[in-house]
């Protein structure tokens, strides 16, 4: 334990309930009294809301975690919508390539004038699944190659890899959109396990996962210290290749499995969704749940998202009667990164004033 850990074994528990969790676990309390209150009349938490707030902010919650994993190594992942559509697409072109196309006499098949059958062959079925994930363990090399061993800034080597896998499931499909999968498809992120939607079922043990991997196995400590200073975890042994190589694998699987969760959704793929709007999301997440270079809590990315899924749905209970109503939903995620800071800043003042008198 001493090896792996140092001469505190116990030091990284510490960050299994930190300050930040605690803050955020308030916030989320003061959001569902809030609307539990003045949305009473509109079942803010009854089993449906609930239940829709569940699926809704599943994907884009393992989103988050992808996009943190990469930022605990010092990087960033803006290719993770990418490959999440690229895997939903290879997979739907796959099932488009294994059911002749049942079309009127005299038309051509296309993307979007087939029905494949409700009755696919169990292993078609399997494949189509297993495809998302291969492409993300297969991006997570790429995008793993390029910062780790070639040393390319994650930046601009997510940004060009993003460009690369949205160009291909552009190619791909031409431009269009895959749909009439079999209704098995819908499955997943349809339907419910005592009530719970398997998406959100997915996500808590996503999160778990990631949790154990990052708090009490040796590559997320090998993680934390690549992101802290990764010159002295070079020096201290530690393969910085390696573990960022398996850093942006991981985040390519998590990507690919959201990919999956949006596929069954909308029972279709197509090259642009959430392009425009997901990676900023799993950012905001991130800087809201304090994720920083070789620090951060996953239980911070989790509890995040449902705050801000609780604000979304929320002001869209209250407000649905009034025009433009989305705008109050951004200018209150806006308004708590500014309440985050303030107290973050509130906080570290506080300590340093107490650090101050105790040295004079």
């Amino acid at each position: 334990m001493k090896k792996i850990f140092g001469k505190n074994p116990q030091s990284l528990g510490r960050i299994k309930f930190d300050r930040h969790t605690l803050l955020l676990l308030i916030i989320f309390v003061v959001v569902m009294a809030f609307f539990s209150v003045v949305n009473s009349d509109k079942g803010f938490i009854s089993g449906r809301s609930l239940t829709s707030m569940g699926l809704q902010l599943s994907e884009i919650g393992i989103l988050a975690i992808a996009m943190m994993v990469t930022s605990l190594v010092g990087g960033i992942n803006l290719s993770i919508v990418a490959v999440a559509n690229l895997g939903s697409v290879i997979s739907g072109y796959f099932l488009f390539l294994n059911y002749p196309p049942e079309v009127a006499v005299g038309t051509t098949a296309t993307f979007t004038n087939i029905k494949m059958p409700d009755d696919p062959s169990t292993w078609v079925l399997v494949i189509s699944l297993v495809i998302p994930l291969v492409i993300g363990i297969l991006s997570g090399i790429l995008n793993g190659y390029l910062v780790g061993y070639v040393g390319v800034p994650p930046i601009l080597a997510t940004l060009a890899t993003m460009s690369v896998f949205t160009g291909l499931s552009a190619g791909i499909t031409g431009g269009r959109t895959i749909t009439g999968f079999p209704e098995q498809f819908s499955v997943v992120a349809n339907e419910t396990v005592v009530g719970i939607p398997i998406p959100f079922i997915l996500f808590i043990f996503l999160t778990a996962i990631t949790f154990v991997i990052l708090n009490h196995t040796t590559l997320g400590f090998k993680m934390r210290m690549v992101g802290t200073n990764d010159t002295a975890s070079e020096f201290s042994g530690i393969n910085n290749k390696a573990v960022i190589m398996k850093t942006y694998i991981m985040s390519g699987v998590l990507a690919s499995i959201a990919g999956l969760i949006i596929m069954s959704r909308t029972m279709s793929a197509a090259y642009e969704y959430g392009s425009t709007t997901y990676v900023l999301l799993t950012i905001l997440i991130g800087v809201l749940a304090g994720i920083q270079s070789g620090f951060g809590n996953v239980l911070n990315i989790f509890v995040s998202m449902l705050i801000l899924q609780a604000l979304s749905t929320g002001f869209q209970m209250l407000l649905q009667t009034v025009r433009g109503s989305t705008f109050f939903k951004d200018f209150s995620w806006g308004v708590l990164l500014i309440i985050i800071f303030v107290i973050n800043y509130l906080v570290r003042q506080k300590k340093t004033g107490v650090k101050k008198s105790s040295g004079q």
